[in-house]
């Protein structure tokens, strides 16, 4: 069962409600320079306050944190940052805001030293920002470059990210007949790997504008974790000496993802409004849905047992992909959901800690 919780970022919800008539095409050009004439005269605090709350669907009995927050301002701009956690391995989102009278005109945006798309709204900016969880603890700088009129400025605030200790797992994964050298190996698999890390690099090539709205969703209709975000692995390797298998050294390897249980055919949901970039069956993944959402921010859902969506549909928060399944390298059914925030994978849940509006 999945139940609707929602956050009001607002103190109000601003209705705009249009007449029926119709106009010819000068008329409604007129109409829409006087209304848009009218929004900028709008105080910027209180077109802020009037953005849609956030709507975030997950399980029953599935508790979503209160995010920790940031605020840094001047003159002429607000800025509040949002994350989880300010610590390793967490999504972060901001938000700028024009004080009151102020005409400031964003030109960039960067984080501990990369650059950080943003998204021009009614009521000022927003973006996403990762943190590495390999990021070194400890102060990062948050800065955002401006021009005041002729003037160019620049207002910096300070993040003090926390370390996490994350899990090490104490075996050896097996993956049956994918942990055997001479079955990877064979000039038919080689060929097809090779085509699903073309189809792979292509997806993630990707490049849109900023499609998330207000709504985020938890991935799956019940919470249960069953690998663990960033755990260290060690993979289980084997070749073939006549009959028997004889172990050779493995690969260590970080999951980038989180694994959550289901049945095979559960409902996979997509975690944010975006686009099906790939949606095909792969060597490793088994059955991938991956869901550009804008400047560089994907999600992906692995191992599925069947998917509902193609490449080039629009999907929006909380509509079903796909089913729970057991394809590629599984040991028996399960989700892999993933979040890469310009390349950077972090907590995929991490994300429904934030207000995002529009």
């Amino acid at each position: 069962m999945r139940i609707v919780k929602s956050f009001c970022v607002s103190m109000f919800v601003a209705v705009l409600i249009l007449s029926g008539c119709a106009t010819t095409s000068a008329e409604a050009g007129k109409q829409s320079y006087n209304q848009e004439k009218e929004r900028r005269n709008i105080p910027a605090s209180e077109l802020y306050r009037g953005r849609p709350e956030t709507v975030v669907m997950a399980p029953e009995g599935y508790r979503i944190s209160s995010p920790e927050k940031i605020i840094f301002s001047d003159q002429n701009l607000n800025i509040i940052l949002y994350a989880g956690k300010f610590a390793q391995g967490n999504a972060g989102y901001f938000e700028a805001i024009p004080a009151d009278g102020a005409g400031p005109v964003i030109q960039k945006i960067s984080f501990s030293g990369r650059d950080v798309p943003f998204t021009e709204t009614a009521w000022g900016w927003r973006g996403f920002f990762a943190i590495s969880p390999l990021a070194k603890p400890g102060k990062k700088v948050f800065r955002v470059i401006y021009r005041q009129g002729d003037l160019e400025k620049k207002i910096s605030g300070c993040v003090k990210i926390r370390d996490v200790k994350y899990p090490v797992s104490k075996r050896l994964l097996d993956l049956g007949k994918f942990s055997d050298k001479e079955y990877t190996s064979r000039p038919e698999f080689q060929k097809l790997i090779k085509e699903c890390r073309r189809a792979r690099k292509e997806a993630f090539s990707s490049e849109s504008e900023d499609s998330i709205l207000n709504g985020l969703s938890h991935p799956r209709d019940m919470h249960k974790v069953t690998g663990y975000y960033w755990k260290k692995r060690i993979y289980a390797a084997y070749k073939r000496k006549g009959k028997r298998k004889v172990k050779v050294r493995g690969h260590v390897s970080y999951h980038r993802g989180l694994d959550l249980k289901g049945n095979t055919g559960a409902p996979v949901y997509s975690m944010a409004d975006g686009k099906v970039v790939l949606a095909k069956k792969m060597f490793y993944e088994g059955n991938l849905v991956v869901v550009d959402h804008g400047n560089k921010v994907f999600s992906y859902y692995m191992h599925m047992d069947s998917m509902v969506v193609k490449a080039g549909d629009r999907v929006r928060a909380g509509e079903v992909i796909g089913g729970v399944g057991a394809t590629g390298t599984v040991t028996g059914p399960h989700l892999h959901v993933a979040l890469s925030i310009r390349g950077i994978h972090v907590h995929p849940l991490s994300i429904l800690s934030l207000p995002v509006s529009r």
